[in-house]
């Protein structure tokens, strides 16, 4: 049903670990890797696909990474429900995801989390992505040919497999492919296929979170902690957290599973 579309680069042992807890909360999902790392052989004694559009990649600038996984999903003619993508610092940490995302997809083609439309630079003038956005609109603009940007947190986006299907046949590739290589723009993977998607038609909706109350479990630089991780597992419609740095994954990880044991 669902397909992850998991980026890392390096730490094998990090990245078995994040496929053992994948394979314990979400044990019916396909996991797919993009090595977005210098060793071309990062990631291939784990038993995974790997997308062969792989490349290196820069921190800020991850935004052809989603891109080139749907592309490849999609001339493979992959069988999913849902396309996820992952970064290599999330972590789930409670079963039932599947049927959460089913419940929460009923009439919606794609959920993300802190979702924003922007239509002009004072929308959210804190935004650091937004505004490096604006900053390039006479460039992007006529590549989405709207008046406004969509945005979602960038773990963790979910997008039907039909929806997927709309991005890749309607997306003007050769524009899409200049456009990621000239682009300065920061994140444009949390702006990017929100937008098209949005742009496409499709019904967008964000995690039925309060916004202020999920940055204790869901943020962007300050790592959680074991306590805002077992603070999450008691909270309803929280299934995964980010970021969970290094080896405190494995450490969480492990914890999680120890408090699933003694319920």
């Amino acid at each position: 049903m669902i397909c992850f579309a998991l980026l890392a680069h390096d730490n094998e042992s990090m990245l078995a670990e994040q496929i053992k807890n994948l394979r314990h909360y979400v044990p019916n999902a396909k996991i797919t890797l993009y090595n977005g790392g210098t060793n071309p052989g990062f990631g291939q004694k784990h038993g995974i696909p790997i997308c062969p559009y792989s490349r290196p990649l820069q921190y800020g600038k991850l935004g052809r990474y989603v891109w080139d996984m749907m592309t490849w999903l999609q001339e493979t003619k992959a069988d999913y429900k849902y396309f996820i993508n992952l970064d290599s610092d999330v972590l789930f940490i409670k079963p039932g995801f599947e049927a959460f995302i089913d419940e929460m997809m009923e009439g919606f083609d794609c959920m993300g989390a802190h979702m924003q439309v922007q239509h002009s630079p004072q929308d959210n003038p804190q935004f650091y992505p937004g505004m490096t956005l604006w900053k390039e609109w006479p460039k992007w603009q006529p590549f989405f040919q709207t008046d406004y940007f969509a945005r979602y947190f960038n773990p963790v986006q979910i997008y039907r497999h039909s929806m997927v299907e709309r991005i890749v046949a309607e997306t003007d590739r050769s524009r899409l492919e200049h456009l990621l290589q000239v682009t300065d723009t920061f994140a444009m993977e949390e702006m990017l296929y929100a937008t098209l998607a949005m742009k496409y038609g499709g019904s967008c909706r964000e995690y039925p979170w309060d916004y202020t109350e999920s940055l204790q479990y869901v943020r962007t630089v300050q790592p959680i902690t074991a306590q805002e991780m077992k603070a999450a597992k008691s909270q309803p419609h929280y299934y995964w957290i980010h970021p969970v740095k290094d080896e405190m994954l494995q450490i969480l990880s492990m914890l999680s599973m120890q408090l699933d044991l003694k319920k």
